[in-house]
């Protein structure tokens, strides 16, 4: 599939997400707040650079920084270049406005734990990896796409792409399509089928359980 082809279909899939649920409750997450360590995401190209580049330290520790190195180098990136409001109105679609104040910020900060403590798990080791920002689009007004690859030591190559939205002149990312495989619409799946048939507290543990799966198995 070609960039521009690519470019279109995220289009089309992102903007379907984001225009019906444009409204949530401010929130602000103190580790969320940005920090003298953390990114300025002023460009969508400099939050994907920023974010690579955190993996890449943390690929780089591997098992001399352990899991819990590689979660204290992540996670503050994470948070700050995520906009975990906008993506927690997403993934829980009409739930979201059934949750009160105190449910909404729980789940906000269950969701940036989870996502940095994946990324602290998975990119845990390094052999020479490489990723590389190979294009970009403005999808419309304050939306861009940024697509970039991940090569691995072996020379196979994955596709990330990225859906960025502007606010307070900070780009955050809202989506990661990984080969094709868009992390908004899966979690929008489980986690409204959760709520569902099991409520928010089934929801919220299940996050936090994985959280844990991952430090047991990610601190070797």
């Amino acid at each position: 599939m070609t960039n521009k082809k690519r470019m279109i279909g995220m289009g089309a899939v992102a903007l379907s997400l984001l225009l019906p649920l444009s409204a949530a409750p401010a929130w602000a997450d103190a580790a969320v707040a940005a920090t003298a360590s953390t990114p300025s995401a002023t460009s969508p190209q400099g939050a994907i650079a920023a974010l690579d580049n955190a993996l890449l330290e943390a690929m780089k520790g591997g098992k001399a920084l352990g899991y819990a190195g590689r979660y204290r180098i992540v996670s503050p990136v994470v948070k700050q270049l995520f906009d975990f409001e906008k993506i927690a109105s997403l993934t829980m679609g009409p739930y979201w406005a059934q949750l009160h104040g105190a449910q909404q910020k729980e789940f906000m900060t269950v969701l940036a734990d989870y996502t940095a403590a994946t990324y602290a798990a998975r990119f845990d080791r390094y052999d020479g990896e490489r990723f590389a920002i190979t294009s970009s689009q403005m999808l419309q007004p304050g939306t861009m796409g940024v697509f970039t690859t991940f090569t691995e030591h072996n020379g196979k190559v994955h596709r990330f792409d990225y859906l960025l939205q502007q606010a307070d002149q900070q780009w955050r990312i809202v989506n990661v399509v990984a080969d094709g495989v868009s992390d908004l619409s899966m979690k929008r799946a489980e986690y409204t089928d959760t709520m569902k048939s099991k409520g928010f507290q089934a929801l919220v543990a299940h996050l936090r359980k994985q959280i844990d799966g991952y430090a047991r198995e990610g601190g070797q």
